[in-house]
Parts: C-alpha cells; structure tokens; sequence
C-alpha cells in the first residue's frame, strides 16, 4: 500500500481524490495497478457500492499501449461479476484525453455538474484552477457504461 499512496500522491497531489462531493482515501479504495521492471506504470482505482462501480481514478505513465485499456476492462469485468449495474466516473471539463479515451471504450456522458470542482476545491485545496493547457478546471463531467438494464 504505500507504494500505492506515494504514486497517488505524485498523480493527484495528495492520497486522496474527490469526485460529487465525496473524498475517497487511496488505501480504502479497491484497484488494479500495472507493474513492469519491478515499477507501477498504472493505476486504476475503483469503488463498488449500490450495484454500481465508481472508476475513482485511472492512470498510465505510458500513453497509447493500452495500459489503460486493460486496467478499464479489469474493472468492467470485477463490476459485472458483482452484478454492478453501470460503471461510471467523474473527470473534469479541461481533461479531453480522457473525455475522448472514455467515449472511445463506450462510455456515454450521463451529466454536466456545473461548477462542481468549486465545492470539490473545499475537501481537496490542491486542485489547480487552470490545466496546464490553462484551461478553467470548473465542472464534473459524469460518464458511464450500463453494463445491465
């Protein structure tokens, strides 16, 4: 686990992440991570509660080698083995690489919530106010993937 918390907390800033108003604590959350050479190059978290599965945070420190891909699909599969109704998670509105990434694996935008890294900012002050494209960071953007109806 601390080799878990130390690369959140190189990731994300701090060992915890916020996502609709709740802060979730890397070591009380489920996940898969990728290790080559004795080294994390990913990291996915998750939560499972209520017949749905939160993706909590997804990271790959080697783009576009399906790093990703596979920790997603990781996930999927634990989710519909405990009969999760959908998949979802939260990114912000200046993240387009996983906007993209996410809509590419069949993950539809389920809502916009405005302004809600504001109030996010009040559990976890370490969230910037601009990308590094200085792009506002302002909104969550909800996706999921109905796994059963």
């Amino acid at each position: 686990m601390p080799k878990v918390i130390q690369f959140f907390t190189e990731h994300w800033g701090a060992p915890v992440i916020v996502s609709r108003g709740t802060k979730h604590k890397v070591e009380q959350l489920s996940g898969f991570a990728a290790i080559r050479d004795n080294r994390m190059i990913g990291l996915v978290t998750y939560s499972i509660k209520s017949e749905e599965c939160e993706i909590v945070s997804l990271d790959s420190l080697e783009e576009n080698k399906g790093i990703g891909s596979k920790l997603v699909e990781k996930v999927e599969e634990t989710a519909r083995e405990e009969h999760c109704r959908r998949v979802w998670l939260i990114t912000t509105n200046d993240n387009i690489r996983a906007i993209r990434f996410y809509q590419k694996r069949g993950y539809d935008l389920k809502a916009l919530h405005r302004f809600a890294v504001d109030e996010a900012r009040k559990l976890k002050p370490e969230i910037p106010l601009y990308s590094e494209e200085q792009i506002p960071i302002r909104h969550e953007l909800e996706f999921e993937k109905v796994l059963y109806i």
